[in-house]
């Protein structure tokens, strides 16, 4: 549906600009190259509006032509100031990144960047005195560099990808929030965070992990935590309902995939219920569901839906000291119970349900649908709608 509210004028102005570059905000060098004017200072809410509207011009419009050097345009902290920036998709390089090292970032979240080597890896240093917020989901070639950069000149033995393993985030002391989702398999999970003391939101989605205990170490500081298609075992559920300070948890999967062996038990769910008494955001969508998690029916309380815990239909969440704000149980056999403890619940058994999956965030757009994973706002430190990239 259109909105009714027209564009303001900052959304205006920068679609002019961006659109017209050489006529606004830059002058051709050498009849080839972009430079900004010299009498120009752009602050970090003009720069980063600026990136960012960029990266959606070049992936919803298919005339809207890439510039080499737009990123250089930012090169320099006295005229341009970038903090929290939003890039995606194959056009983002390893150069793009060391044009703007220089910034004092403060969030950036690569998402699906799949061009980006562990030349950028050694980019990211550079924000580390100042990044809280850092994602780096299906950026699956980031840890691959050229075993022989420049091959050989008889190509007969051409460069190939390598693993780095010895990079950690030794030095990120301000990072709350990262997004490792869909990362390289071969990394060392546990090394690379090790560093990372002050952790408040993880995502590791996608990535099959044998031990979880080393979450353990942000057991007072950890706040939400994304695990959507990670193959669940005991030990996994041990681990994490030792998070007590955990106020979103998403153990989500995609019911597609066939690999799954983990079920939902009653004994699961009480575990959660028991140790994880903040938490106020739950998504266990796409898991099989025995039949011991919903209430009979006689036992269940007769008469108009209810979201009182005492009342509910899933018995685990009788205990619940109060409803959930959000729950996840898309593609499960609960969404259809009569009485569920939570103010807004995905599903497929009605209209409320199905809008819900749409509306809940996602990892990468910061919007929800059913087949991803989801979050609330508590995943990303400054933003008013997390990922769930």
């Amino acid at each position: 549906m259109a909105s009714d509210s027209p564009e303001s004028l900052m959304t205006l102005c920068t679609d002019y600009c961006l659109h017209n570059l050489e006529g606004t905000l830059c002058y051709l060098l050498d009849n080839e190259t972009l430079r900004l004017h010299p009498d120009i200072f752009l602050p970090s809410e003009i720069c980063d509006r600026l990136v960012n509207d960029y990266m959606e011009l070049l992936n919803a419009n298919s005339l809207f032509e890439h510039n080499e050097n737009f990123f250089t345009l930012f090169s320099d902290p006295r005229s341009t100031r970038l903090a929290r920036i939003r890039l995606r998709e194959g056009i983002v390089q390893d150069q793009d990144l060391e044009a703007i090292r220089k910034q004092d970032l403060v969030e950036l979240f690569l998402t699906n960047c799949r061009k980006l080597t562990a030349k950028s890896l050694q980019t990211l240093g550079s924000f580390s005195p100042t990044l809280v917020s850092l994602s780096l989901f299906g950026c699956s070639n980031i840890f691959y560099e050229e075993e022989n950069p420049g091959g050989c000149e008889d190509n007969f033995n051409p460069s190939r990808q390598v693993l780095v393993k010895g990079f950690t985030f030794e030095g990120f002391r301000r990072l709350r929030f990262l997004n490792l989702g869909r990362m390289t398999e071969g990394v060392n999970v546990e090394n690379l965070l090790r560093p990372l003391a002050s952790l408040t939101a993880l995502d590791l989605s996608g990535i099959q992990l044998n031990n979880l205990l080393f979450l353990t170490q942000w057991k007072d500081t950890l706040v939400s935590l994304v695990l959507y298609n990670m193959d669940l075992c005991e030990e996994h559920i041990q681990a994490i309902a030792q998070l007590r300070k955990l106020r979103h948890l998403d153990i989500s999967r995609d019911r597609l995939s066939s690999y799954y062996k983990f079920k939902l038990t009653r004994r699961v769910l009480n575990l959660i219920v028991e140790n994880l008494v903040h938490l106020t955001s739950l998504d266990i969508s796409g898991h099989t569901m025995l039949e011991n998690c919903a209430a009979s029916c006689l036992d269940e309380k007769v008469g108009q839906t209810s979201i009182n815990p005492e009342e509910s239909s899933i018995t685990p969440f009788r205990n619940l000291k109060r409803p959930f704000q959000f729950l996840g149980l898309f593609e499960t056999s609960l969404c259809r119970l009569s009485h569920i403890p939570a103010y807004k619940v995905t599903g497929d058994k009605n209209e409320d349900q199905v809008l819900n999956a749409i509306e809940a965030p996602t990892r990468s757009t910061g919007k929800k649908s059913p087949l991803g994973p989801s979050t609330s706002s508590l995943t990303s430190p400054g933003s008013s709608a997390a990922t769930r990239p």
